[in-house]
């Protein structure tokens, strides 16, 4: 797998997209960003939307985290707090559900990611000293971390001697006995002396990482902001020019055509015959373009009497009712049964319910997993549309937390999201108040986490070969929710296979 590693975007979309570009050279598998998509740039709401977009997994950086209201503005200066306050302003509702959504760490099975250091994440401290890299090297066990913040690109590097050593940005392969920490510096607002844009990709299979940087149209950066009416007081970027426009050696003329002029000189015959041959592709594209654009008019009103959306189906068409276990029903606390799929007579894993919205392109059976255990193999062809696997509501009370656990495999040619979130839900027609999404995009593996350690209907299940943990814990449950229901939601082509899931009170 290689990953490419982006930090600190900071709402400069020229950067941006440039970055973007260039990593779409790089045969990357996966995009990584470690936090602060907006704050001090003029475009937040444009670049989010690109990175929303293209970027498979993301951490929350303290911006993010500001705009979402998961942390204090005090912690900036004052013109920080202005620029985050306008930043805010600038962006929709959904897009701060987005950021309070975002996970502080994610978790591979070589590498751990956060914004800033890793003693503690939620605090978005800076690792700039050995004394600081050390404190991380000691919190977590991972030989690769990878972090930004401080929009500068380096690393440290941590062997036998037990002492961190600090180096400048340098391409890299990973070494028996030695740890790293992988600043990838910043997208829009390097530091350091070196104006480019800078991000990293990391080669999992060959144990390889390698810094790229690449310029980007500041001009164009400087004229969002003054379409914003934002200039250096509010962007200090600004006041450097990195990467000024050149001086111009001539005066500007205008190269427009002139309707009425007329070319002169030797009037160049060219054989059609072989012009044809070269431009009968494109003419065929760009004949039945106007076909369809001549037809659209017509065909709009029958489009949508003809054209039928997509065909919904449940298994069972109808949720069963809640449940009311209490933790004891099962000895390790676990409020749902083990997942038993078959496929005998009709699809069925009750009491969990399966939804697909498009059934033309998606189907559900079950799948062995070995002699005794069997799986949920969710399929679709349409990435546009959502797939569901859910528990049955959970009576639960106000104050407690729950810790939500699934175990899944995703099929070789797996492209798209998957979610595993906690709905809140109060009365009788199960309202939902708030969700809670835990995890996004693919699963995070818990590494070492051991099966006798894991909630009963989770044990048994194959490590490693393509199957993935998730895990995490929800906030105290408001006194005003009756239900909570857990889902697995997906928007995908290919498969994903469901070994279980458990809902656990902490």
């Amino acid at each position: 797998m290689r990953y490419a590693f982006v930090s600190d975007i900071h709402g400069n979309l020229p950067a941006w997209n440039t970055v973007l570009s260039d990593i779409a050279l790089r045969d990357v598998d996966r995009i990584v960003c470690l936090g602060d998509v907006v704050g001090y740039g003029p475009e937040p709401a444009e670049v989010l939307r690109s990175v929303y977009e293209h970027v498979h997994l993301m951490v929350l950086g303290n911006h993010d985290a500001v705009v979402a209201g998961r942390l204090s503005a005090e912690t900036f200066n004052d013109r920080a707090q202005r620029m985050i306050v306008w930043t805010a302003d600038q962006l929709s509702s959904r897009a701060h559900d987005f950021f309070r959504d975002l996970p502080l760490v994610l978790k591979g099975a070589t590498f751990r990611c956060v914004h800033g250091d890793f003693t503690d994440p939620a605090v978005f401290n800076y690792i700039e000293t050995p004394e600081e890299a050390l404190a991380s090297f000691n919190a977590v066990p991972e030989p690769i971390l990878f972090c930004g913040h401080s929009h500068e690109a380096g690393l440290f590097v941590i062997g036998t001697s037990g002492t961190p050593h600090l180096l400048a940005e340098q391409d890299f392969a990973v070494e028996p006995g030695k740890r790293y920490i992988v600043n990838v510096g910043s997208v829009g607002y390097s530091r350091g002396g070196d104006p480019r844009a800078s991000y990293v990709i990391y080669d999992e299979d060959a144990g390889s990482v390698q810094f790229f940087r690449v310029s980007y149209d500041f001009e164009a950066f400087r004229a969002a902001a003054a379409r914003r009416n934002l200039g250096p007081d509010e962007i200090p970027l600004l006041r450097r020019a990195p990467t000024g426009a050149l001086d111009s050696v001539r005066d500007a003329l205008d190269f427009s055509p002139d309707i009425t002029a007329r070319a002169t000189g030797t009037i160049v015959e060219s054989d059609v015959t072989m012009l044809l041959k070269k431009r009968t592709q494109i003419w065929k594209i760009a004949t039945l373009s106007a076909i369809a654009i001549g037809l659209l008019a017509v065909g709009v009103a029958a489009a949508i009497v003809l054209k039928s959306g997509p065909k919904p189906s449940a298994f069972p068409p109808e949720r069963p009712a809640p449940l009311s276990l209490s933790a004891h029903a099962w000895s390790d606390g676990n409020l749902l049964p083990s997942l038993v799929a078959q496929s005998i007579g009709g699809f069925s894993a009750a009491p969990f319910r399966i939804v697909l919205s498009d059934a033309r392109h998606m189907t559900v059976d079950s799948i062995p997993i070995d002699n005794t255990r069997t799986a949920v193999r969710m399929f679709s062809s349409n990435a546009r549309s959502e797939t569901v696997f859910e528990t049955p509501e959970i009576a639960c009370e106000g104050g407690e937390r729950l810790e939500v656990m699934a175990k899944a495999a995703f099929s070789e040619d797996f492209e798209g999201e998957c979610v595993l979130r906690i709905k809140l839900l109060r009365g009788a027609d199960a309202k939902v108040l708030s969700e809670s999404v835990l995890l996004t995009r693919r699963f995070v593996n818990h590494v070492g986490l051991r099966d006798e350690n894991l909630p009963v209907a989770l044990r048994g299940l194959p490590n490693g070969e393509g199957w993935w943990l998730a895990r995490g814990t929800t906030d105290p449950v408001p006194a005003d929710a009756q239900f909570i229901r857990a889902e697995l939601t997906g928007k995908f082509i290919g498969s994903i296979h469901i070994g279980g899931l458990s809902v656990r009170r902490k």
